[in-house]
């Protein structure tokens, strides 16, 4: 099996450097950031091996797993209604019947998640009629754009076996599949289906948000907002009873969702790894603060802890600069694209410091969200900037 892992591996890598020439519309620039980001992301993806490797974690029970298990066996753990299974089932054909190792295994969902960059990027791309524009953002008279998408957390969470690569290139080729929907119905459908197995609490943020975004639209007419509108109703209202069920919540009473934040946020707080920074005692402003803009400097406790000050700091600031630039202005002049992705960043900011009740799951919780609020940053901004024509920080 050590030829047929080496021969996965060098095509995984082949295909994963050329995964930018499939998309139109690159510039010469835009592929050699996207060459810099496919290294990058192999590197961090590495990274991620390592320290599973030597630290443990779910991902090493994800592919080893199904190597025991017989398909009738993942398939029970399916009916169980666990996400695990579902991660078991996708990885049987890789793990049991090839037998790749868990090294190979990582590299292929590492290419999956710098797919989901490439996404990233065309949004940016479309957004703004181009990136260009996005050069004369600067923090301390830096350039940000595009070095702020090799920000270490917002790859180290998406490179390897893992729950949280699914879910990222799900969140993202929603977004690109929404940029033009009658051409690319198939990526909305399977994003969605991804989402619905793994975390469908995100399938219904991402339809709350985009559908708010839809009515909210200054060039809708008024009967496709209320066609628009119905559309994404019936959605929510047809999962939402899955939703509870997979989150394990029975009703929409205060008392029993009082009870699943705290239960959740205890587990959460006792299976966590990386910081043990215990924040279940603050207020719900602090928590979402928290969720949003720590570890800080003053949280500092090693490596790791200084790679996410320094990004969250520079995140703080970049919210700053969106908050002087005349936000609410921006958000009415904003597409629906942009005013959806707000809506699902905010659902999300103000639900999940609820359940999470340590430091270090909310450092990889939150990568479903910051990417997208970053997006919304720029937007305001730059908006800004095409007003007054020129950016000053």
């Amino acid at each position: 099996m050590i030829v047929l892992n080496i021969c996965i591996c060098i095509i995984t890598l082949i295909v994963g450097y050329n995964l930018k020439n499939y998309f139109t519309g690159f510039s010469k620039f835009d592929k050699k950031i996207l060459v810099w980001l496919f290294f990058f992301h192999l590197i961090v993806g590495l990274g991620f091996h390592l320290y599973l490797t030597a630290n443990g974690g779910d991902p090493i029970l994800y592919w080893e797993s199904p190597k025991t298990l017989s398909i009738n066996q993942v398939l029970d753990v399916i009916k169980s209604g666990s996400a695990t299974g579902i991660m078991y089932l996708i990885n049987y054909l890789p793990s049991n019947v090839f037998d790749l190792s868990f090294f190979t295994g990582n590299l292929i969902y590492s290419q999956l998640g710098y797919l989901g960059f490439i996404y990233l990027y065309k949004i940016f791309q479309s957004l703004f009629g181009g990136v260009e524009g996005l050069y004369g953002i600067k923090i301390l008279n830096i350039q940000i754009f595009p070095y702020i998408l090799f920000l270490p957390n917002m790859h180290f969470w998406c490179s390897g076996i893992a729950k949280d690569t699914l879910v990222f290139f799900a969140i993202v080729l929603f977004i690109y599949s929404f940029l033009k929907l009658r051409k690319r119905k198939w990526g909305i459908l399977l994003s969605l289906l991804i989402l619905m197995a793994i975390r469908p609490h995100i399938m219904l943020y991402l339809l709350l948000g985009f559908g708010l975004g839809y009515f909210l639209d200054v060039k809708m007419k008024g009967y496709q907002r209320i066609v628009i509108i119905l559309v994404f109703i019936t959605g929510f209202i047809s999962i939402f009873e899955y939703v509870l069920e997979f989150v394990q919540i029975e009703n929409l009473e205060l008392a029993t969702i009082e009870e699943y934040t705290t239960r959740k946020s205890t587990k959460l707080s006792r299976d966590s790894i990386g910081s043990s920074l215990d924040i279940s005692s603050y207020s719900y402003p602090y928590k979402v603060f928290t969720f949003l803009y720590r570890p800080l400097f003053f949280d500092v406790s090693g490596v790791l802890a200084i790679i996410a000050s320094v990004e969250n700091s520079l995140l703080l600031y970049l919210t700053f600069l969106a908050i002087i630039s005349k936000p609410i202005k921006g958000f009415k002049l904003a597409p629906y694209i942009v005013k959806g992705v707000f809506f699902y960043f905010l659902a999300g900011a103000l639900t999940f410091p609820l359940i999470l009740g340590n430091l270090g799951i909310m450092l990889r919780q939150k990568n479903m969200f910051i990417p997208f609020f970053i997006l919304f940053c720029f937007w305001i901004i730059w908006n800004n900037s095409k007003r007054r024509n020129y950016i000053t920080t």
